[in-house]
């Protein structure tokens, strides 16, 4: 597979070892889009929903798949190191920077908290009924450990990643061989601390997910180099990822991500080394393997990829209280086999993903001019 055959990308020259100190005609390619990746954001989002969606983890759905599934998020930072290189990092402003993701990432995070908020206290009193005070009690621990609903702990991560912005920068300026160093440095690091107990500690998730964002960054000032190798990237990043899941689904029989405390032991994450590939392959995926019906979606979702971040745990909410009333109720009952779980875990993405979308267009006309600043899009 070569990804520079298609004439409607940047066209690739003899390659020339990477520089650092790019010329003004290749930060005025830098700065045209690359349909790939915005693809790519679309496809993230399906599978940052797709992780959210699983029934029955360790008890029906195939562990394999799960494991594929599971932890999309490091997907999500490696697209956005490559657009601040490609978009942001050509005229570098720190402050314009970090004031467009205050409002962008910042403002409809602490928005949709608050209904949140508000929801979980109607649902502490009515569903689990507990008493007004234990409500409250209940309402202050979810805001105190930083986040509402359980996908956004990924927005004080990636806000503290966009304050090291001015790092990032200069990291780019540093010669190839210091930045692969670094590179090596953080992986080596984030495989043994892992992904922090249920993604808290912010300082944790940083140092885990840096080295996501350093290869969106390196691949993206590196991007004619890259497309002239990405068969060699390519086939490494298959070999990555079929070993990884097969070591972590039938050998060490681990489902979903690796989470504990950052100074204990517990193996390496092989989640980390499977994502890493992962990222690599779906780039591949959206270069030669999206018609244009499918590409015209993907942009779509990719332009409200983070009011749907924002909105499905709230569908998610009603769909787990609806489950949990009527399994109490006896209307229904607990079901493990593989066949549910897989049909259920699709129903559920269907209700969460695209009732979002749904919900989404109807916030846009309602909340008009204010609707980026309330719900992200």
């Amino acid at each position: 597979m070569n990804i520079t055959q298609k004439p409607t990308l940047i066209d690739i020259k003899t390659p020339q070892q990477p520089s650092v100190v790019e010329s003004n005609q290749s930060k005025a390619k830098k700065s045209s889009r690359v349909i790939e990746f915005d693809y790519l954001r679309g496809l993230a989002i399906v599978l940052i929903v797709l992780g959210h969606s699983i029934t029955n983890t360790n008890d029906g759905f195939p562990v394999w798949l799960e494991n594929i599934i599971r932890g999309g998020t490091g997907v999500f930072v490696f697209i956005s190191g490559f657009f601040f290189h490609h978009i942001f990092a050509q005229r570098f402003d720190y402050q314009n920077f970090m004031s467009k993701k205050v409002q962008n990432v910042l403002v409809p995070f602490l928005s949709v908290s608050a209904f949140a908020i508000v929801a979980n206290f109607f649902v502490f009193l009515f569903v689990d009924r507990v008493t007004l005070m234990k409500a409250l009690s209940m309402c202050w621990a979810l805001i105190q450990q930083g986040f509402v609903l359980f996908p956004h702990w990924y927005i004080p991560f990636i806000m503290a990643t966009f304050l090291c912005s001015g790092l990032h920068f200069r990291y780019l300026k540093l010669p190839l061989l210091t930045q692969l160093t670094i590179l090596a440095l953080f992986s080596i690091t984030a495989v043994v601390i892992h992904r922090p107990d249920g993604n808290i500690n912010v300082l944790q998730s940083v140092v885990y997910f840096t080295p996501f964002y350093l290869v969106g960054m390196l691949y993206s000032q590196y991007l004619d180099w890259m497309k002239q190798h990405y068969r060699y990237f390519l086939t490494a990043a298959i070999i990555a990822v079929i070993t990884t899941v097969w070591l972590q689904s039938s050998v060490l029989f681990h489902a979903g991500g690796y989470h504990k405390a950052a100074f204990e032991w517990a193996g390496i994450d092989l989640q980390f080394i499977q994502k890493m590939g992962l990222c690599v392959l779906f780039v591949g995926v959206c270069y030669h393997l999206v018609w244009p019906a499918l590409g015209k979606h993907l942009i779509m979702l990719a332009s409200i990829s983070f009011a749907i971040f924002f909105l499905h745990p709230l569908l998610s909410m009603i769909w787990g209280n609806t489950k949990y009333l009527l399994l109490n109720a006896g209307y229904i009952e607990p079901n493990t086999t593989m066949a549910y779980s897989l049909i259920s875990s699709v129903c559920l993405f269907i209700f969460q993903f695209y009732g979002s979308v749904w919900l989404i267009g109807k916030l846009k006309r309602l909340l008009k001019s204010k609707s980026r600043l309330l719900i992200g899009a």
